[in-house]
């Protein structure tokens, strides 16, 4: 059965978008071949074979000629010209801005006493995206000045906690609320008293108890515990 069209070449048509009378004709072509073949003379032989090697080529050149246009868009790997180089990534174009933005951190709210900053990783460079796009580049830095004047978020807190970049940037509604900070009051606000802290602290757990959350609660009473001793010695 050479004579027969091979099903790759019905199948390499088909792909390439030959018409309907092509394969027709290709189909054609081929059971007259083999009809030929079973008892004509080999001149006429030869003659089917070059007309199977000349309908092969028209499919190829079929396929080539649908295909280009088809893909035209995707340019091949190695084609400087129709696949230029990719624009820089978002990360290098973030990169300055990030620096800029720990060295503030580190000469403002770090020497104040928060938790200083040593760079930004992938998780925050998404936060600073997220922030860049709410309030643009210069509020970045607003909130980071205002945090460096609030004592709470440098560490003088009942329990020492301290504020980083990384939960500045990370945290919309903390940064909102760094916006809306105006140096000049947390300047003005009076560090809060023994008893004051006290009562803080007492709040918190209370209400950490009511949320059912008891491993925290528990801890706030023992600091509580820690200020009632205090006092009662008192240490300030």
């Amino acid at each position: 059965m050479r004579g027969m069209i091979q099903p790759q070449i019905l199948d390499a048509l088909l792909e390439a978008g030959a018409s309907a009378e092509m394969i027709v004709a290709a189909v054609k072509a081929a059971t007259c071949a083999e009809e030929a073949k079973r008892g004509e003379r080999r001149a006429k032989d030869a003659a089917r074979q070059r007309r199977v090697r000349g309908t092969r080529t028209v499919a190829a050149e079929s396929c080539a000629a649908r295909v280009t246009p088809r893909d035209g868009t995707d340019a091949p790997p190695n084609d400087i010209n129709s696949n230029p180089p990719p624009p820089r990534s978002s990360d290098e174009d973030l990169a300055p801005l990030a620096g800029k933005l720990v060295t503030a951190w580190n000469e403002g709210p770090a020497k104040a006493g928060a938790l200083p900053c040593r760079g930004v990783n992938p998780g925050r460079k998404t936060a600073l995206r997220a922030r860049l796009r709410e309030h643009g580049e210069a509020a970045l830095f607003e909130a980071v000045r205002n945090l460096g004047t609030s004592e709470f978020h440098c560490g003088a807190n009942p329990r020492g906690w301290k504020a980083s970049l990384g939960w500045l940037l990370g945290n919309g509604e903390a940064f909102q609320r760094m916006l809306e900070l105006t140096p000049s009051e947390a300047d003005r606000r009076p560090p809060m008293s023994h008893e004051e802290q006290l009562a803080s602290v007492e709040r918190s757990a209370a209400l950490l108890e009511r949320m059912g959350r008891a491993d925290e609660a528990a801890e706030f009473r023992r600091t509580a515990e820690k200020l009632r001793q205090q006092s009662s010695t008192g240490g300030e």
